[in-house]
């Protein structure tokens, strides 16, 4: 029971690895629009989260992340549109926690999850789109940076903390 409970949240959370074992194949461009459209909704989601922050300065650290990831999700809609691809804006509800603490480790993990994304398409569409290795490699570098500064948040934050 829990390997299918597993299987179906899978499903939900990566639908770009199909219903089969994840060897379904992706164009390049739609790569890069499920990435786009995953960051948009973390962005979204770490802004929200912001607002909730119990401290001046970890919300602007967690805007600067917002802020850094919207300017990339602009830059990748314009190689999406070179590509002749669409955008397709879909709209989510950021997830949320019942404390600072729970909103941080939710963001780490949909930042892990984007991360995992990359690295898993990273060589194919290098090898299929050459021209955007190079905004691939700056992507994943700051991802990374993301994911380090979101580690650190956790680090400080009190997972006791009654705080909304």
């Amino acid at each position: 029971m829990v390997g299918r409970l597993f299987k179906k949240l899978e499903e939900f959370l990566l639908p770009e690895r199909g219903a089969d074992d994840g060897a379904r194949y992706l164009e390049p461009v739609d790569v890069l629009q499920l990435i786009h459209q995953r960051i948009l909704q973390l962005a979204q989601q770490i802004e929200s989260h912001a607002e909730l922050a119990p401290y001046p300065q970890v919300a602007e650290r967690l805007r600067q992340i917002a802020d850094d990831k919207r300017d990339i999700g602009n830059r990748l809609k314009k190689i999406i549109e070179k590509l002749h691809g669409s955008i397709k804006e879909r709209s989510q509800r950021p997830a949320t926690g019942k404390n600072h603490w729970q909103r941080l480790i939710r963001d780490l993990e949909d930042q892990k999850a984007l991360d995992d994304l990359l690295s898993r398409y990273e060589f194919t569409l290098t090898r299929l789109a050459p021209e955007i290795a190079v905004f691939l490699r700056e992507l994943k570098s700051i991802q990374e940076s993301h994911s380090r500064s979101l580690t650190q948040l956790i680090a400080v934050a009190d997972p006791q903390a009654n705080q909304t």
